[in-house]
């Protein structure tokens, strides 16, 4: 589509959005929905459960009776649904007149499969991933305590369409639908978490998915709440206790978690509790995780072990109005990179034009010493909200202000001979504000709007500090309503932001190297097969379009003059201040097609502004793998989505199945040259158009009695079109093919995990083998009135398959985890 077509959709889409916000509310008479919650089992009483009144957004928890009582629901015809994780029951429907009171209650009974319910994707309050406008997976505590993963990225690897970048396992992070980096948001309770693992390969995330209480993962047109730079989607890691303030209870809920393997000597332990009493929440919690040098059916991979330890706690005041609550995280990592060491320049045996000292003399390796790279990390968190709720006014219900400030560090170690330098030190400091208004449901509208802004302070100091001291001041306004027309909703998103970059000057202008295989010619045309990609060439710099990478290999004049030992001289670009300013939108369609099934279309227009890393990178990027020269005179992207979803749910089967494409003009990508600077491929960024199309799906099928079958696939195919070249480390077609088989209290679960060989590459990539991984689990869950025990243990890769992921950038020198087990044990007191 022409840039002035979409140009055109997004402002129409929206004023349109911005709009519906102004409009009258009908003020009305609300009702109550009240009942009890039981076990099937024994008929006894179920407390902690949960109870959503389908398409309002209320929820309310039960109490120590098994009671509940849910206020202020807008009268009309309800689904009502009930669960305690997997302990679940099937929707009841309900009719509220205006001012009155339905009695609903439910018989709660184990079950591999349930409904789950999103907060982060939904227009106010909570709903159903059914009936949320965005593709929403969730895994909630019960789902986690089973995986017993210790990194973020692992333990959503195996939902459909996601996948995990590391460069080892303390720096695994999610990619979804192909996309990585800047354009994935990883939040903490709606915030963003304030680190740099979206920087580089080799940095990691520091939460521990053990200690959340549920962890949603959103593509769509809601994640223009939280940014417009979130083009393949976020993950939202929710805590317990922000789980509980919407809904407080009273009394205390906690839960304690122990777990070990064997392949990587996994252990590790984690621990929360939530206390109520007169309208106060106390709350606190921690976990120590640690991982050995992990084996493969290939051998021991060195450097690869983890430490994870964190804390946090807190204290909130929750009435019927006013609410507020303080609390603080403090968490600490450390993890090896492995083989870091082979790609690394070793920049103290280099002479100040970047020339090894030893080149060309007979005793080789002798004085060189081996070293091994660690990643220690710290960040804090310090977080303030404050609001009010339930107010009488006929447009908003609830206003909230959240303030927070994160402070991350982290020291890249090189360690040789037992002692440990620092080889660079980051710092990023981020202030972030954000207000959210949530407006009063009424029988048509619902929605939510706010602004958020965000400041940052970025430094780096040694050897691989790339980019300068930077300052990003970023403000953003948006706003996201919902239209029901009863079997018939639309949705209208909207946001504007505006990102200005304040850089300091550079330290080093220059860096020199010999290029061993080619001549200056090949330096000066690197680019030649992206001069029609790049949107600001003019085309002239070559004649024929029959150049290839081995082109400049034959006889050319330009090797007439030029050596093949001639010395690489790259120029680091200067620095200079920059402001992006732009609006994106969305519009949606959720169509309830009758008999469990529902139809799901949404169009979506996003304006991302360039990453940091992007404009001012200069210089050996060992986390990349890369020589990374970036660009300060990007433009921002804009990307044109379509998300079009069909789901189903009854009684014998449950699924949906998602397609999308991404058109991105601008799209930003490093562009690999065939120059070698510091034992790395010199890569520029650059822009050109770029398309991403494929699929997620999951299906469940019942057996008979209670066994459930599932599959999970996802696909994407991503490319720049210009050139039809695929981009790189896009993962190939995956899924996982499980089997749950329940008796009484106790489940086992064998799986597949597989995936296809990825074949379509980047220049400079590999192939990648397709496999097929099996493993088994079992569990025992034993849930009573105001505990549920779960034992699990697993027993992963149980043929001792050689497999590699092909978004790790170290897949060809490690190979994946081999053969071994997981055992855990979880207690939840409610």
């Amino acid at each position: 589509m022409h840039r002035n077509v979409r140009s055109s959709v997004c402002a129409a889409v929206l004023l349109a959005a911005l709009a519906v916000p102004a409009a009258p509310a009908r003020a009305q008479d609300t009702g109550t929905v009240r009942g009890t919650v039981t076990l099937t089992e024994n008929g006894g009483a179920v407390h902690g459960a949960v109870v959503l009144v389908v398409g309002t957004g209320l929820v309310g928890l039960t109490a120590e009776d098994g009671s509940f009582e849910i206020g202020n629901v807008p009268p009309g015809g309800y689904e009502v649904l009930a669960q305690r994780e997997h302990l679940t029951a099937g929707r009841q429907m309900i009719t509220l007149s205006s001012g009155g009171t339905a009695t609903v209650d439910f018989e709660l009974g184990l079950s591999p499969v349930h409904e789950d319910v999103t907060v982060t994707a939904s227009a106010g309050g909570a709903e159903t991933t059914f009936e949320a406008f965005n593709a929403v997976t969730t895994l909630d505590s019960f789902d986690l305590v089973g995986q017993l993963h210790g990194s973020l990225g692992d333990a959503l690897q195996r939902e459909p369409g996601i996948a995990s970048r590391s460069f080892g396992p303390g720096s695994s992070r999610p990619i979804i639908r192909g996309f990585d980096g800047d354009r994935v948001l990883i939040l903490e309770d709606g915030i963003r978490t304030g680190d740099l693992s979206s920087q580089s390969g080799d940095h990691g995330i520091t939460i521990d998915p053990s200690g959340a209480e549920r962890i949603e993962i959103v593509r769509g047109p809601a994640t223009l709440l939280y940014g417009s730079n979130a083009v393949g989607g976020l993950v939202n890691i929710i805590t317990p206790h922000e789980s509980y303030r919407d809904s407080l209870f009273e009394g205390t809920r906690a839960q304690f978690t122990a777990d070990a393997g064997s392949a990587n000597a996994q252990a590790g332990t984690n621990a929360s509790l939530q206390h109520a009493q007169d309208n106060l929440l106390f709350w606190a919690g921690g976990s120590v995780r640690r991982t050995g040098d992990y084996d493969t059916p290939e051998g021991t991979i060195a450097n690869s072990a983890t430490e994870l330890t964190n804390a946090r706690a807190g204290i909130g005041f929750f009435g019927d109005r006013f609410f507020a609550s303080g609390g603080v995280t403090a968490e600490n990592g450390r993890y090896g990179v492995p083989f870091a060491d082979e790609f690394h320049g070793h920049h103290e045996e280099e002479d100040e034009h970047g020339h090894d000292a030893g080149a060309g003399e007979d005793d080789h390796g002798e004085e060189e010493e081996e070293i091994e790279i660690d990643l220690d990390s710290q960040r804090r968190v310090g977080r303030f909200d404050i609001g009010l709720r339930n107010l009488n006014n006929p447009v908003v219900d609830q206003v909230s202000l959240s303030l927070n400030v994160i402070d991350w560090h982290h020291d890249e170690l090189e360690i040789a001979g037992g002692m440990e330098s620092v080889g660079t030190r980051f710092d990023n400091r981020t202030y972030v504000v954000r207000a959210d208004v949530e407006q009063r449901q009424t029988e048509r509208l619902s929605g939510r709007f706010g602004a958020w802004t965000q400041v940052r302070d970025f430094e780096a100091v040694g050897a691989e500090a790339l980019a300068p001291q930077t300052d990003l001041t970023s403000f953003a306004a948006f706003a996201y309503e919902e239209l029901s027309f009863g079997r018939l909703r639309l949705q209208f998103g909207g946001r504007v932001e505006r990102n200005d970059y304040r850089s300091m000057e550079r330290t080093g202008g220059h860096m020199h190297g010999d290029d061993d295989d080619h001549g200056d010619d090949d330096h000066d045309d690197g680019d030649d097969d992206h001069d029609d990609v790049d949107d600001h060439d003019d085309g002239d710099d070559h004649d024929d379009g029959d150049d290839d990478d081995h082109g400049d290999d034959d006889d050319h004049g330009d090797d007439d003059d030029h050596g093949h030992d001639e010395e690489v001289v790259i120029v680091a670009p200067d620095p200079r201040d920059r402001d992006f300013v732009g609006a994106s939108a969305s519009i949606g369609l959720h169509a309830d097609l009758g008999a469990g099934t529902a139809f799901v279309a949404n169009l979506t227009q996003s304006h991302r502004a360039p990453a940091l890393e992007e404009l001012y990178n200069f210089g050996p990027h060992v986390g990349n793998l890369a020589f990374e020269v970036g660009n300060p005179d990007l433009d921002a992207e804009t990307t044109l989505g379509l998300d079009v979803s069909l789901r189903h749910q009854s009684g014998r089967v449950r699924g949906d199945l998602n397609f999308f494409v991404y058109d991105i003009d601008n799209f930003i990508f490093a562009d690999r040259t065939d120059d070698l600077l510091d034992n790395l491929t010199v890569y520029n960024f650059l822009q050109g158009d770029s398309r991403f199309r494929g699929f997620d799906a999951r299906g469940s099928f019942r057996l008979g009695g209670q066994a459930w079958a599932t599959l999970g696939l996802g696909y994407v195919d991503a490319r720049l079109t210009a050139l039809d070249e695929a981009l790189p480390r896009i993962p190939p077609l995956r899924g996982t093919l499980s089997l749950d088989i329940p008796y009484r209290g106790f489940t086992v679960r064998p799986e597949l995990m597989f995936a296809a060989k990825q074949d379509s590459l980047y220049r400079g990539e590999t192939e990648t083998d397709g496999f097929v991984v099996a493993d088994i689990r079992a569990s025992y869950v034993w849930p009573r009135q105001h505990t549920a025990h779960v034992l699990t243990f697993t027993a992963y890769n149980l043929t001792n398959t050689l497999y590699r992921n092909h978004t790790s950038f170290i897949k060809d020198l490690a190979a994946e985890m081999g053969r071994g087990f997981k055992v855990g044990y979880s207690v939840r007191l409610f």
